[in-house]
């Protein structure tokens, strides 16, 4: 279907404003212009309360921030925000945890692991893990489900985590959410032949994130911490749900994640959200087809978490 109205009018704003792709900026200029961005999304929901807080890792500590609901929490989601694994943050991101605190009732964690360039891979994964971990000592304490969630690089992170819980043996995670996440560095599918010269996120794009976080060793991209879909065995990962957009280059590599998931036997929603790009979860506020998405966690969570 054509792209949403508000979708389009979005982004025929970021060519009028000069804006060059994040493929021709530096990681400052794009995390400014990331974070510049944030205010046009607007807010979310009131939640019970925000905390921020260190969490420990075995480089030191990472900022987290949590955010509970008014109520009891029915399960606690541990958060990793998207954005190449090199821009974004819990700032960014606290959009959505609110209207998922708001629709399902759990907990989030947001948490600000480390980035490259300054610190490449494995760093990012080191931290999302190690915060896995601290997660998944408050799921125990408030007797509650633990959930991976992520967008985009940050649902690559969560599971890449889910994969390290499994072959670690623990935490044990209930239910992974995986929006538009990044699961394989193959460029050919139909969706980069489609999509990958244009729109929020394209081609040469992807090579700039990949570049940064693996410090130009384009070998290290088929590692199965990086590129998931190349994992030996996917077999006994959590359940998940897989969202992809139609207009976004990472929709097929998800679509054939998901596919890939439940020929290993895991519990697999793959749902595909018409009309908009890739970061649509960010326009709850602005976009019918988001708000539906987060109708559709909070659906998941109550029928695939025993």
């Amino acid at each position: 279907m054509p792209l949403h109205p508000v979708v389009q009018k979005m982004l025929d704003g970021m060519l009028l404003s000069g804006w060059k792709g994040i493929a021709q900026t530096t990681p400052q200029e794009a995390r400014d212009f990331m974070a510049k961005r944030t205010a046009q999304f607007g807010k979310g929901p009131d939640v019970g309360a925000i905390t921020d807080h260190d969490i420990p890792t075995r480089a030191g500590s990472i900022r987290g921030r949590t955010l509970m609901p008014k109520t009891a929490p029915k399960a606690l989601i541990v958060f990793y925000h998207g954005g190449g694994w090199v821009i974004g943050g819990i700032d960014e991101t606290e959009l959505i945890a609110r209207f998922m605190v708001d629709k399902t009732g759990a907990a989030v964690v947001l948490v600000d692991y480390r980035m490259a360039p300054e610190h490449p891979f494995p760093a990012p994964v080191d931290d999302s893990f190690d915060a896995l971990l601290w997660c998944a000592k408050e799921a125990e304490r408030l007797k509650v489900p633990l959930v991976v969630a992520g967008d985009s690089a940050g649902g690559n992170l969560a599971t890449v985590c889910a994969m390290l819980a499994r072959d670690r043996g623990g935490p044990r995670i209930a239910l992974q959410i995986l929006m538009y996440p990044v699961c394989d560095c193959d460029m050919e599918t139909d969706s980069y032949r489609q999509f990958g010269k244009g729109l929020v996120l394209t081609e040469a794009d992807m090579n700039w994130f990949y570049d940064h976080y693996l410090e130009g060793d384009k070998t290290k991209r088929g590692n199965p911490l990086v590129s998931p879909l190349r994992a030996l065995s996917l077999a006994g990962l959590p359940p998940a749900l897989i969202m992809t957009a139609e207009y976004d280059v990472l929709r097929d590599e998800a679509e054939i994640y998901g596919k890939r998931l439940a020929a290993a036997g895991v519990k697999v929603s793959i749902r595909r959200y018409q009309g908009v790009t890739h970061g649509f979860m960010r326009m709850q506020n602005l976009v019918d087809v988001a708000r539906t998405s987060m109708d559709d966690i909070a659906s998941v969570m109550a029928t695939m978490i025993p």
